[in-house]
């Protein structure tokens, strides 16, 4: 479908700071948003939105888990595996620039699974089906079981499996 008012708009002053890796990464995530705009819905949780533009956003650079998410490679290291996926309210600008970090790490390596264990296709599957359905509540569920066939436990077990592989 189509969304209105699709646009990517940057801080000047932050953008002009970062490297041409950087750019690209950020350009690349801010158009995914807009690119995935008709099929990420009030179901679509933040961890999937941001997990899944940084996932693209880093597609095929290169960079490894540890210098992609070193926040969550810090909790890792001090045994802080985190016990669930972030919650929407755990991408808020609160004042703690780590944890905002360590939530979108934490989404970009559960699509980063999502893309490595099911394939890339059933993460833009997985992706669509959530924005599917029309609350939050069984979205992420009903795509676990639908298209991974896997239930939000065994997921998420698998998630931290993966965290502790990837960063450990």
């Amino acid at each position: 479908g189509r969304a209105p008012a699709d646009r990517v708009v940057v801080n000047p002053e932050a953008y002009a700071a970062l490297g041409d890796l950087g750019k690209q990464v950020v350009l690349t995530h801010e158009t995914t948003h807009v690119a995935t705009r008709s099929a990420t819905t009030a179901a679509t949780p933040l961890w999937l939105s941001e997990g899944y533009a940084d996932w693209t956003g880093y597609l095929g650079t290169g960079r490894t888990p540890a210098e992609v998410a070193p926040e969550l490679t810090r909790a890792v290291a001090d045994g802080r595996v985190p016990d669930a996926l972030p919650a929407d309210e755990d991408f808020g600008f609160t004042g703690d620039p780590a944890g905002l970090a360590r939530a979108y790490e934490s989404g970009w390596l559960a699509c980063r699974m999502i893309a490595e264990r099911w394939g890339e296709e059933e993460l833009r599957v997985f992706y669509r089906a959530v924005g599917a359905h029309r609350s939050r509540a069984g979205a992420v569920e009903g795509a676990l079981e639908q298209v991974l066939d896997t239930t939000p436990k065994e997921f998420t077990a698998q998630w931290q499996d993966y965290v502790r592989d990837q960063l450990g």
